[in-house]
C-alpha cells in the first residue's frame, strides 16, 4: 500500500473484503469503519455523532458528484427505484411489451465508493445492504433519478403469441427515480 493515496487504500482494503463479512455484527457500519482504520483514516467514532441511528460522519463533506474510490456514503431515507421497460417491435408491426421493476430501500446505511462513473451512477462496496447480514460485495446503483439513453437493437426474438423466432427491433428504456438523502465524505488521515 506504499505510494498510495489514503482513498485508494481504503478502496484497495474494502474490495479485498468482498465475498466475507467484516466485523463480528456484520453491520454496514462495520466494513467501512475497518476500511478507513486499516487504511490510517479517521473513523466516524472520532468524528462524532455515534449511535444506533446517528448520521455518521467519515471526513469532510463532499459533493456526491466529486466522490471518487475511497469516499464513504452515508444514507438516510434511501429509496431508488428502477423501472425498466422493454419494447419488441416485430416486422409484421405486432409489439411486447414487458416492464420489470425493482426497488432498493435503506433508512440508513453505510457504503463506500467503488467507483463513480457520472450523471448519478455509481458502484459502492457494502455489507448488510439488505439487512440480512450479506457479506461484502460491490453493487451498482444510483445517488440521483436519471433517464439513461433507450439502448436499440435488432435481434432473433421468440414471440409470445405464435411461439416463432423471427427477427425484431428491441428498445430497452431506463427509469430511474431516486430519494431520501446520501451524504458523501471524503476521509482524512489519522
Amino acid at each position: 500500500m506504499a505510494g498510495q493515496t489514503l482513498n485508494q487504500k481504503i478502496v484497495q482494503w474494502a474490495t479485498g473484503k468482498t465475498g466475507q463479512p467484516v466485523g463480528a455484527g456484520r453491520q454496514c457500519w462495520d466494513l467501512a469503519d475497518k476500511a478507513l482504520r486499516t487504511s490510517g483514516a479517521k473513523g466516524s467514532a472520532d468524528l462524532g455523532p455515534m449511535g444506533t441511528d446517528a448520521d455518521y460522519v467519515w471526513g469532510d463533506e463532499i459533493e456526491l458528484k466529486d466522490a471518487i474510490p475511497g469516499d464513504v456514503l452515508q444514507y438516510r431515507d434511501f429509496d431508488m427505484t428502477i423501472v425498466t421497460t422493454t419494447e419488441t417491435t416485430f416486422d409484421d408491426g405486432y409489439v411486447e411489451t414487458k416492464t420489470l421493476t425493482a426497488n432498493e430501500t435503506h433508512s440508513h446505511h453505510t457504503a463506500i465508493v467503488a467507483n463513480n462513473a457520472g450523471g448519478g451512477a455509481i458502484t459502492v462496496l457494502e455489507q448488510n445492504y439488505r439487512g440480512k447480514k450479506e457479506h461484502v460485495k460491490a453493487n451498482a446503483s444510483w445517488w440521483k433519478s436519471a433517464t439513461p439513453t433507450p439502448v436499440t437493437s435488432y435481434k432473433r426474438v421468440t414471440r409470445k403469441d405464435n411461439k416463432k423466432t423471427e427477427l425484431a427491433t428491441v428498445v430497452v428504456s431506463v427509469d430511474i427515480t431516486v430519494s431520501g438523502t446520501i451524504t458523501a465524505y471524503r476521509p482524512s488521515e489519522k
